[in-house]
């Protein structure tokens, strides 16, 4: 007897919390980060639908010791993106600057697995990738500008 195949992604649920083990694949002028390195976050997904598949889903995304919101939209089945910023420290003439850089971002998230919890096809496993195209400093300095990238992979948290 053989199991039956595993449902479709197109029709996976984007929700829960997952853990994410990434790569940073570029990394200029940022400040503690380098290309290469291995990084883990915890991603939370809350659908802005009662059932399915959502055409808009929030992520809230922790990183080191802040949290970034915002909403992705299903641009495909199983394929979702959007876009946010967040603000990040800049030292500057022996000042640091709390809000010094602003960081634009975009996020695309792909489901790779699904499987039916209690009857809801859910997704199980993620592939996504973080773009900073550049960093655009908001102090009096002149600062050289930067960018970064990851790629990462997720299954949902456990317990």
């Amino acid at each position: 007897m053989t199991a039956p195949p595993p449902p479709p992604v197109s029709a996976a649920r984007l929700q829960g919390t997952y853990l994410m083990a990434g790569r940073v694949t570029a990394a200029q002028a940022v400040r503690g980060e380098h290309a290469g390195e291995h990084v883990r976050r915890s991603w939370t997904f809350t659908p802005q639908c009662a059932t399915g598949p959502c055409s808009k889903v929030t992520l809230v995304r922790r990183r080191h010791s802040a949290a970034d919101s915002l909403v992705l939209h299903r641009r495909a089945p199983g394929r979702y993106s959007g876009s946010g910023s967040f603000f990040a420290p800049l030292r500057c003439a022996g000042r640091t600057y709390r809000h010094g850089e602003r960081v634009p971002f975009t996020i695309t998230v792909r489901i790779t697995a699904a499987a039916s919890v209690n009857g809801v096809i859910v997704a199980t496993r993620l592939r996504a990738t973080y773009v900073n195209r550049t960093r655009i400093n908001l102090t009096p300095c002149v600062v050289a500008p930067g960018h970064d990238a990851a790629t990462y992979r997720g299954q949902p948290a456990t317990g």
